[in-house]
């Protein structure tokens, strides 16, 4: 295992139970949220997983987090597999791996002050502080992220406060027990555009100061460039290209990168070139193996595509692709 790593996670999986059909003839069809994971976030690094909605991103960030149980796979965080650990011994862990929800509307208590909320985690993972000890790093916290003076929000309540501030207060409650990794699920979607630049930069100044490793989930391409070192795209519950950010942007090799891309660069592009990029489709995630997750939608597809799981395979320096055409569509391109 290398040693650079934060965080390794081996073959993932997660499948839910779908039931169906009346209370005499019931069916059950296994949904597959996340089929098959496998990734590492180096010490320091910010990785950006993107994909369309219910593509298993919020999904494999919780069973990160052990906010839910994998149904199979490995998740390793400084060396120590979290998949076999004890609810106490799990415990121990949290104090080191925080989250950032989407909805700060819904992840701050209404009826608590913001003194409260962030003096929950402290009284949870360090109760034996001092209770100044505690009222000062609350203050700091505050401070951190860019609420100033923090006397004047620390004895509000989240609704005397504005969407962006709440997000801030969320991002706060994350740090304040100076954790290594922070996974952040969305943080800017449900905001304004207006305030949305400053968490994304907010963020990026506490990774420098804190020296924070984080796990940065979006649909939106485009932020992921602005704030990601590496992106991995997700499809179907799979990982289907994952590489530093400038060779995703500049150079996707899956057929599903290259139609984000094409959406974010130049929409008149895509609109006009749709059938070359993307065909129309649904995602079906309760069928089983038997080729490729995008082969459905897939306009470069071959008969291999219906009957073989294409595997993730390197195909540059840290660039990964799972795709049986990615060879000849590189030929077309270049």
């Amino acid at each position: 295992m290398d040693k650079s790593n934060l965080l390794n996670v081996s073959n993932l999986k997660k499948t839910f139970i779908k039931k169906s059909g009346t209370f005499l003839k019931r069916k059950k069809t296994e949904v597959y949220a996340v089929n098959n994971i496998n990734l590492e976030v180096k010490k320091g690094e910010i990785l950006g997983i993107i994909g369309e909605s219910g593509c298993g991103k919020t999904t494999t960030a919780r069973m990160i987090m052990r906010l839910m149980k994998e149904t199979e796979g490995e998740i390793s965080f400084e060396g120590v597999n979290l998949c076999n650990l004890k609810d106490s011994e799990t415990n121990k862990i949290r104090k080191k791996m925080q989250m950032i929800f989407q909805d700060p509307y819904d992840t701050l208590n209404p009826g608590m002050r913001i003194l409260d909320i962030l003096m929950e985690p402290i009284n949870a993972h360090e109760k034996n502080l001092p209770y100044q000890a505690k009222y000062q790093r609350v203050v700091e916290a505050i401070e951190a992220i860019e609420l100033r003076p923090a006397e004047d929000f620390i004895h509000r309540y989240p609704h005397q406060l504005s969407g962006g501030q709440r997000q801030r207060i969320a991002i706060a409650r994350a740090i304040i027990l100076k954790p290594s990794f922070i996974a952040a699920d969305e943080p800017t979607s449900m905001l304004d555009v207006s305030v949305r630049a400053g968490i994304l930069n907010l963020l990026l100044d506490l990774r420098k100061k804190m020296g924070l490793t984080m796990m940065f989930i979006t649909h939106d391409l485009s932020t992921a460039s602005y704030m990601c070192d590496r992106i991995a795209v997700m499809y179907q519950g799979k990982i289907v290209e994952i590489g530093p950010t400038k060779k995703i942007i500049h150079k996707p090799s899956h057929p599903y990168t290259k139609a984000l891309v094409a959406v974010v660069k130049d929409l008149n592009h895509f609109i006009k070139n749709r059938e070359k990029l993307i065909l129309d489709g649904e995602v079906d995630s309760t069928k089983e193996e038997k080729g490729c997750p995008f082969v459905s939608r897939c306009p470069h597809k071959e008969d291999i595509c219906h009957s073989q799981v294409p595997n993730l395979e390197a195909i540059d320096n840290g660039h990964s692709v799972s795709c049986h055409c990615h060879t000849e569509l590189l030929e077309r391109t270049s």
